[in-house]
C-alpha cells in the first residue's frame, strides 16, 4: 500500500482539499487497503517521482473487482485534477479484468496524488493497490491470464469428466459434482473480474450480485455433494436433515433479500452477514463431522475427500478474514490463494470420484461373480432335480406300471377274465397318461394354455377342496408352445405352494393379453409369509428362472392376506407376472 490511509465515517460527499480535516489517520501497516463496515469514505496520499529522462507511464491497479467508487486526483499546488474514475458507479467498464488507470509523469517530474475510496456503509472493502510501469503491468497481466486460463481449462475438463461418469455409470452424485464445478467457475470468473467485462457498464452492480449468489450456491451445492458422497443419509441421517433445512433457509433468504425486498437487505446487511457467517460455520463443521464418521468405513476415499476439503476450507477462511476483517492476505503472482486452493480441490475431488467409481465397478463385478456362483448352484440343483425325477419315473415304471404289466401277462397265461384285463389296461393307461402329463402338458397343442389350466384347476378342486377362480381376457389362443409351457409350469408351482404352505381356501388367477405383453395374476387368501421370511425356496427360484427366460417381470408380495386383494395392472412391453 502506498502512502498513509485516512478514513471517515461521515456521510460521503465530493472530495476536496478543504475536507482533509474530516478524515482520521489510521496508521495502518497493512500491505493492502482495508476499510471496515462503518467507513464510508477514505483516501490515500502519496508522492511519485519519475527518475527517467523521458516521460514514463505508470499503471495504478486494484485487485478487488467490485470496488464501488475510486477517484484518482493529481495535486497541483492547492488544486486537484481528477485523472481517473473507477468502480461500479463510474459508468464505464474496467480496462481489462481489473480496475486500473494510467498515470503519466514528465521527465524528472515529482507529483502528489490522492486516491479516494467511497463505499456503502455496512460493507467492508479489502483490495490490493499496485503501481507498476506499463511494461511490468502488461507482463504480470499476461502471466496471471495464463494461470487463470489453465484453471478454467482444468475446470472444464473436470466437468466433462463428471458428465462422462454420470453417462457411463448413472452415478447421480457425479452430476451434482459437475453442477458444483459450474457454480464454482462462475464464482471465480466474477471474483477475478471477468464478469465485469461481460455486463454492460450501466449494470455493473449485477456482477457483484452474481458474485454473491455464486458464493452462496457453490457452497450449498458442495455441501449437498459432500452429503451424498459421505453417505450422510446412512451414517448421520439426523445431521443430514438439519443441514438440508439450513440450506433451504439460506436459499430462501437470499432470494427474498436480493429479488423481493432488496431495500430490507441494504438496511439489515450487517445482521444478515452475521447470520450467513454463522450458518456457513455450522455447515463447515457438519461436513467435518461427516468426514470423521465416513473415515471409519472407507478410509481411502475419505482421506482424499478430506484433503480436498481442507484446501478449499482454509482458502475460504483466509479469504473471509481478508475481505471482511482485513486480517490475512495470501497471494501468488498477484492472484488470491483461493484460485490455487481451488485447483488442488478439483484435482483431489476428481481423484475421489475416480476411486468411488472404481469401487462401484468392483462391487458390481463382485455381485456379478456372486450371481454367477448362484446361477451355477441353481443349475446344479436343476440337474440334480432332473436326475431325481428320472429316478422317480424309473421307480414308477418299475413298481407300478411294470407290476401291472406283469399282472396282465399273468392273467393271459391263465384263462383271462375280460373285465379284469380291461380294468388293468385302463389303470396302466391312466398312470402312463398322468406321468406323461407331469413331464409335459401335451394338451396345450390341442386345447391351448387356458384349456389345460382349466383342467388343472378342476382336478385341484376335486382332490384338494380348493375353490379355484380363473378368468382370461384377450389372451392369445395361439401362444407359442414354449412360452405356454413355461406359464403352465409357473402356475403348477404356485398351486403346489398354495397346497403345501398357504392353508388357503380360495385361489384367484387371471390371464390378460395386451398389444405386446401378457399378464398373469395369481392370488390366494392363505396365511402368506412373515415379514422376516424371504421365501426364496427352490420353487420360487424356479419361477424366477422361467420368468427371466421369458424376459418378463415377477412381482411377488409375500404378506399375510385375510382376503383376496385387488390387483393393479401396468402395461409394459414385456410379460408380467403378479403374485
Amino acid at each position: 500500500m502506498y502512502g498513509e490511509l485516512y478514513t471517515s465515517t461521515q456521510k460521503a460527499s465530493p472530495f476536496h482539499l478543504n475536507r482533509l480535516s474530516d478524515f482520521k489517520e489510521q496508521n495502518d501497516k497493512r500491505s493492502f487497503v482495508y476499510l471496515d463496515f462503518a467507513v464510508s469514505q477514505a483516501y490515500l496520499d502519496f508522492e511519485l517521482l519519475n527518475p527517467n529522462t523521458q516521460s514514463t507511464t505508470y499503471t495504478l491497479s486494484f485487485s478487488y473487482p467490485f470496488i464501488e467508487d475510486v477517484r484518482v486526483y493529481k495535486r497541483k499546488r492547492n488544486t486537484l485534477k481528477e485523472i481517473g474514475f473507477l468502480g461500479l458507479t463510474s459508468g464505464h467498464s474496467p480496462n481489462g479484468r481489473s480496475w486500473n488507470t494510467q498515470i503519466t509523469l514528465a521527465p524528472h517530474e515529482r507529483a502528489n496524488f490522492y486516491v479516494v475510496f467511497t463505499k456503502s456503509e455496512g460493507k467492508p472493502l479489502a483490495t490490493d493497490m499496485n503501481l507498476h510501469t506499463k511494461g511490468r503491468f502488461d507482463q504480470l497481466s499476461a502471466l496471471q491470464n495464463t494461470l487463470i486460463g489453465s484453471y478454467f481449462g482444468l475446470t472444464l475438463i473436470s466437468i466433462l469428466f463428471a458428465l462422462f461418469i454420470f453417462y457411463a455409470t448413472q452415478y447421480s452424485n457425479a452430476l451434482l459434482y459437475a453442477l458444483y464445478l459450474i457454480s464454482l467457475g462462475v464464482y471465480m470468473a466474477a471474483y477475478l473480474g471477468y464478469i465485469n467485462l461481460i455486463i454492460p457498464a450501466s449494470n455493473l452492480d449485477n456482477g457483484r450480485l452474481l458474485y454473491v449468489l455464486a458464493i452462496e450456491f457453490s457452497t450449498l451445492i458442495f455441501v449437498l455433494f459432500a452429503q451424498e458422497l459421505l453417505q450422510a443419509k446412512k451414517y448421520l441421517p439426523q445431521l443430514k436433515r438439519v443441514v438440508e433445512i439450513i440450506i433451504g433457509v439460506q436459499v430462501a433468504l437470499r432470494l427474498v433479500f436480493h429479488f423481493i425486498t432488496p431495500s430490507l437487505y441494504e438496511a439489515q446487511v450487517a445482521l444478515f452477514m452475521k447470520f450467513w457467517y454463522a450458518t456457513i460455520l455450522f455447515l463447515v463443521c457438519a461436513v467435518i463431522a461427516e468426514i470423521v464418521v465416513y473415515l471409519r468405513y472407507n478410509k481411502k476415499v475419505g482421506v482424499y475427500f478430506a484433503i480436498s476439503y481442507l484446501f478449499m476450507t482454509l482458502a475460504s477462511v483466509f479469504m473471509l478474514l481478508h475481505h471482511s476483517f482485513g486480517l490475512v492476505k495470501v497471494t501468488f503472482f498477484g492472484l488470491s490463494q483461493i484460485l490455487f486452493a481451488s485447483v488442488l480441490e478439483i484435482l483431489f475431488l476428481s481423484i475421489t470420484l475416480s476411486l468411488i467409481i472404481r469401487q462401484i465397478y468392483s462391487d458390481r463385478n463382485a455381485l456379478a461373480q456372486k450371481l454367477l456362483v448362484q446361477q451355477q448352484k441353481f443349475l446344479n440343483a436343476y440337474v440334480q432335480g432332473q436326475e431325481e425325477e428320472r429316478r422317480r419315473l424309473g421307480a414308477e415304471l418299475h413298481d407300478n406300471i411294470g407290476s401291472r404289466v406283469s399282472n396282465i401277462r399273468r392273467l393271459f397265461s391263465t384263462k383271462p377274465n375280460k373285465k379284469d384285463v380291461e380294468k388293468e389296461l385302463d389303470q396302466v393307461c391312466t398312470e402312463i397318461r398322468e406321468m406323461a402329463h407331469a413331464l409335459t402338458p401335451a394338451d396345450i397343442q390341442l386345447v391351448g394354455l387356458a384349456g389345460v389350466l382349466e383342467d388343472l384347476f378342476q382336478e385341484v378342486e376335486e382332490t384338494e377342496g380348493l375353490k379355484m377362480q380363473f378368468n382370461t381376457y384377450q389372451f392369445p389362443e395361439d401362444l407359442d408352445e414354449e412360452k405356454a409351457t413355461h406359464l403352465y409350469r409357473i402356475v403348477q408351482e404356485l398351486v403346489q405352494n398354495v397346497i403345501k404352505h398357504a392353508k388357503a381356501s380360495t385361489v384367484s388367477m387371471q390371464l390378460f393379453g395386451h398389444d405386446e405383453s401378457l399378464t398373469l395374476s395369481f392370488e390366494d387368501d392363505g396365511q402368506g409369509l412373515s415379514a422376516t421370511d424371504s421365501g426364496e425356496g427352490i420353487g420360487l427360484q424356479n419361477i424366477r428362472s422361467r420368468v427371466d427366460q421369458l424376459k418378463g417381470q415377477f412381482c411377488w408380495t409375500p404378506v399375510h392376506k385375510t382376503a383376496l386383494q385387488s390387483w393393479s395392472l401396468f402395461p409394459l412391453n414385456i410379460p408380467e407376472f403378479w403374485y
